[in-house]
């Protein structure tokens, strides 16, 4: 006999019941089942034989990044776009042990993590991935390559050498002027003189002991302006402007003339290191600032104005010869140096008299001497950039 299947009919509330049931059901199901996440950033961790292994990047955007460095070393760590070799962040002489963080914006796109070890020695990551919205406010450099920065130092010691030669010239007349005695051509020649080494300013940590006795302050010195061990263009200014004899001056300059000698002599075997060119190209003029413009180093001869305007052009002469690296890397820094370094000489050149002497800078209003001294400080902030966006690694020996 067959048996047939019991139809129930339930009441419409039982009905609606059960359906709120299955729902609720349903989204519990689905909570306790999430779909795949992406996995966090994790810490940028270095070894001693690996880079970043396992880093997993953060999404587009400002990112403050925890660098772990795990080493035995110093490490140099830069996050890099392995197409462009464009650095989006970087963390320079990372020491063994410790932690720190990197900030970075990061556009959508491939990077690699690059490790800078003692030696030479260059690790890169894995090329990951960043993905999320696109970001419109990051600012990567492109690194100077050692080939770039020689070619600028070569280029720069051209200058440089020619700049010497002139100086030696100048020198060996001024020289001649105190020797026989004719102290007034003398000082009009002393500051001929004076400003061609004035013009060579990122050349002073080349020249090493020599900048010293050619250009030495006596601050410090135990016996001040009449210690015997002052020497150079200042000691000489001081006693051209203060009366003293023919017969004082004479040592101070034939003095002088041999320093100035043995310099051109020495320049070939000297070494400049290229950060010094870019890192020049800012301090030049913040030398100028704390020196010249306070009338610290003047003597007598009240020409600070003078040494000002030779200083701008030495920052003219460095930043030329580094023109071509930053034109490709931030063109419109380089454009914005060269016309505050324009408008500046100009404003200088204002001061120079028409019978070839110059405008003493006490002689400034306060309104002159406040307008310069804010037209150098807003160029050293246009400036201030360039020895980051140039410089070389500095190799880090073991600890």
């Amino acid at each position: 006999m067959s048996r047939r299947t019991r139809l129930v009919l339930l009441p419409v509330g039982a009905i609606v019941l059960v359906l709120v049931v299955l729902v609720v059901v349903t989204r519990l199901v689905g909570q306790s089942s999430p779909a795949p996440a992406v996995p966090p950033a994790t810490d940028l961790r270095v070894t001693d034989a690996t880079c970043a292994t396992g880093w997993v990047p953060p999404a587009s955007g400002t990112r403050v990044i925890d660098v772990v460095n795990a080493a035995t070393s110093v490490v140099d760590i830069s996050l890099v776009d392995p197409r462009t070799s464009l650095v989006y962040g970087e963390l320079e002489a990372m020491g063994p042990g410790t932690t720190r963080t990197m900030t970075a914006t990061l556009p959508p796109g491939s990077y690699q993590v690059r490790c800078d070890y003692p030696g030479e020695i260059i690790l890169d990551s894995a090329t990951v991935a960043v993905t999320g919205a696109p970001v419109d406010d990051a600012h990567p450099y492109l690194p100077a390559t050692q080939d770039e920065m020689d070619t600028a130092v070569g280029a720069y010691r051209l200058d440089v050498r020619s700049g010497l030669d002139q100086l030696a010239v100048d020198t060996d007349t001024l020289q001649a002027d105190v020797d026989r005695g004719d102290l007034t051509a003398a000082r009009r020649q002393w500051l001929v003189a004076h400003l061609d080494y004035e013009r060579l300013g990122a050349a002073y940590d080349t020249f090493g002991q020599f900048d010293e006795a050619i250009d030495g302050r006596p601050d410090g010195l135990p016996g001040g302006v009449g210690d015997p061990n002052w020497t150079g263009f200042l000691r000489l200014e001081y006693g051209l402007w203060n009366g003293q004899s023919v017969a004082v001056l004479t040592p101070v300059a034939d003095q002088l003339d041999r320093e100035v000698h043995a310099l051109v002599q020495a320049f070939p075997d000297q070494q400049t290191d290229p950060n010094d060119l870019s890192l020049r190209t800012h301090e030049i003029l913040e030398n100028t600032l704390q020196f010249e413009l306070t009338g610290e180093t003047d003597q007598g001869s009240h020409t600070n104005l003078a040494t000002a305007l030779a200083n701008v052009q030495g920052t003219e002469m460095t930043l030329g010869v580094l023109a071509p690296l930053l034109q490709t890397r931030n063109p419109q820094l380089l454009a914005a140096a060269d016309t505050g370094l324009d408008g500046l000489a100009a404003t200088l050149t204002t001061y120079r008299l028409p019978d070839g002497s110059w405008t003493p800078l006490g002689s400034l209003t306060t309104t002159q001497r406040q307008a310069l001294d804010s037209d150098v400080s807003g160029l050293l902030e246009t400036l201030s950039p360039i020895p980051d966006i140039l410089e070389l690694p500095v190799e880090q020996d073991n600890p």
